[in-house]
C-alpha cells in the first residue's frame, strides 16, 4: 500500500517524463500503475483488511475491479483471504458479469428468443436421452438417486400435484412395509 501511495505521490509531483524514467529503473509503467489503484482503491487500501488480504498485487489489482458490495461480503464472508489467488476473484467477476442492478435489486437479463430456443433444444434433447436410456420413463429406478428422482418430479409437475404424489408414495411404502411377511 505504502509503495504505491509513494508512486502516487510521485506521479502527482514528477513531470511525466522524469516520473516515467524513475519507475523504469525500478519496474515497469503497468505494475506502477497496479501499486497506485490498489493503494488508491477504498476497501483494499483499508488498514483493517491487511490481515485479511492476499499478499499477491496481481490479485488485490483484480480485487479493485470487483463490485463495492461484493468485495465487502467477501471480506466478510471469508472468501477473501491470504489464499485467495486470482482464478478465485476471476471466477467472482464472471458470476457479476450480466448482472444488472435496478432500485438495489439484481435483475437477471432475459434471453433473447435464439437463446431460449437454443436452451430449449438442450433441454429436450437431454430429456429424450433420458427417455431412451430409461426405457421410456423420466427417471431409472435402478441406477437414479432419490434426490435426483425428486428433482424430476419437482420440475415436472405442479407443486399440488407434487405434494400429492410424495403423499401416495409415503402411503404404499408404510402399506407395503406393514404386510406380514410370507
Amino acid at each position: 500500500m505504502e509503495r504505491g501511495r509513494l508512486l502516487s505521490e510521485a506521479k502527482d509531483e514528477l513531470e511525466r517524463g522524469s516520473f516515467e524514467a524513475m519507475v523504469r529503473r525500478h519496474f515497469d509503467l503497468g505494475t506502477a500503475r497496479m501499486y497506485r489503484i490498489v493503494a488508491a482503491h477504498p476497501i483494499i487500501s483499508n488498514r483493517c483488511h491487511g490481515n485479511a488480504l492476499p499478499p499477491s498485487l496481481r490479485t488485490l489489482f483484480e480485487l479493485t475491479k470487483l463490485p463495492i458490495e461484493v468485495l465487502k461480503a467477501k471480506l466478510s464472508d471469508g472468501s477473501v483471504n491470504p489464499r485467495t489467488e486470482r482464478k478465485d476473484v476471476a471466477a467472482w467477476r464472471a458470476e457479476q458479469r450480466g448482472k444488472v442492478e435496478v432500485g438495489g435489486k439484481s435483475v437477471e437479463p432475459k434471453l433473447s428468443l435464439s437463446e431460449q430456443l437454443k436452451v430449449a433444444q438442450t433441454k429436450i434433447a437431454t430429456l429424450e436421452a433420458r427417455l431412451k436410456g430409461a426405457g421410456g420413463s423420466l427417471f431409472d429406478l435402478a441406477n437414479d438417486t432419490a434426490e435426483a428422482i425428486g428433482k424430476i418430479l419437482a420440475d415436472n409437475m405442479s407443486e399440488g400435484r407434487f405434494d400429492t404424489a410424495v403423499k401416495a408414495a409415503k402411503a404404499r411404502y408404510r402399506a407395503k412395509r406393514q404386510r406380514p411377511a410370507g
